[in-house]
């Protein structure tokens, strides 16, 4: 175990107890009692702090507070640890909390690029993995391109359907979205189709490979890249006759394909979405709402640790 260190510990003290009161700043004898050291003893820590502009010394009311050389280090760091990093400790409760798949989508053009992926106990979970490219192909994608811009989301309506009535609910299904913080996507008819498909084959390649232990697709890799490539196949076909959520029936059953919500820059891009997965084969309104509630609030934690 590393030996503490009193005069760092001291420095740590002294810079939260000032952060804690950012407007008013703290007097040399507040932070010598915060301390528990006599005010000759920490004044000469306050001067070089000063000095080097970690804080500002009111000259009327003798008081300091932060400086302006910790904003460049508190951007440096917000930089370093990246959205994803910042992300993490959300996406982790959720997936405790909820028991869901707790996922991580960076922007692109035509795909969204998995970042990261905390796995939940569900076995209704996808099969993804970090690098994979999903396509934001209609009617999927309402999760994504809910935060994304102008011109994206007006290629993505575009691709939706050449009837106008149709294409009016998709958009309001986008501006539904926004207005309360996630957006939810139904399981599609080729999803169920396919998990049909994929329930067969694992109980296929589990009779052919019993004797051999252990999950087939780990004894098999064709069996995850086949797998992988009937998912590809759905997310691309998607299914255009599916009419996306405006509105969530407290008193009604949903077959939720996935909850997503957006990551925002402060210039109002969105830098990544996170979207849960993993749902049953029933869920009530009410817990849908409560999850999207619970999804949107990680969601503007992240955004508001972004910094320009």
């Amino acid at each position: 175990m590393a030996r503490p260190s009193p005069q760092t510990e001291r420095l740590v003290s002294l810079v939260d107890a000032i952060a804690a009161r950012p407007d008013e700043g703290l007097t040399l004898s507040e932070i010598a009692r915060h301390l528990a050291v006599a005010p000759a003893t920490c004044h000469p820590m306050l001067v070089s702090l000063a000095e080097l502009g970690w804080l500002v010394r009111h000259p009327v009311r003798r008081t300091y507070r932060l400086g302006p050389a910790l904003i460049a280090v508190g951007r440096a760091a917000a930089r370093g640890l990246g959205v994803v990093d910042l992300a993490r400790p959300g996406m982790r409760s959720l997936r405790d909390e909820l028991g869901l798949t707790c996922i991580a989508l960076t922007p692109g053009e035509f795909h969204v690029t998995v970042a990261e992926v905390e796995r939940g106990p569900s076995e209704h979970g996808p099969h993804v993995r970090v690098g994979d490219q999903i396509p934001i192909a209609p009617p999927l994608g309402v999760g994504y391109v809910s935060w994304a811009d102008e011109q994206t989301l007006r290629r993505w309506l575009d691709g939706v359907t050449t009837d106008p009535d149709k294409r009016d609910r998709h958009e309001l299904a986008v501006k539904a979205a926004r207005e309360r913080g996630y957006a939810v996507e139904l399981v599609t008819r080729v999803e169920t189709e396919l998990g049909q498909a994929l329930a067969r084959l694992d109980e296929h390649l589990g009779d052919r490979f019993a004797a051999g232990g252990g999950p087939a697709e780990a004894r098999d890799p064709s069996a995850a890249r086949l797998r992988t490539l009937l998912e590809e196949i759905a997310a691309e076909l998607g299914d255009p006759d599916q009419d996306p959520i405006h509105e969530i029936d407290p008193d009604r059953d949903y077959r939720v394909g996935r909850i997503g919500a957006g990551v925002l820059e402060p210039s109002g891009e969105v830098a990544l979405v996170i979207a849960l997965h993993g749902f049953g084969a029933r869920t009530d309104g009410r817990r849908v709402a409560d999850i999207g509630r619970r999804l949107a609030a990680v969601a503007r934690e992240v955004s508001a640790q972004l910094v320009p």
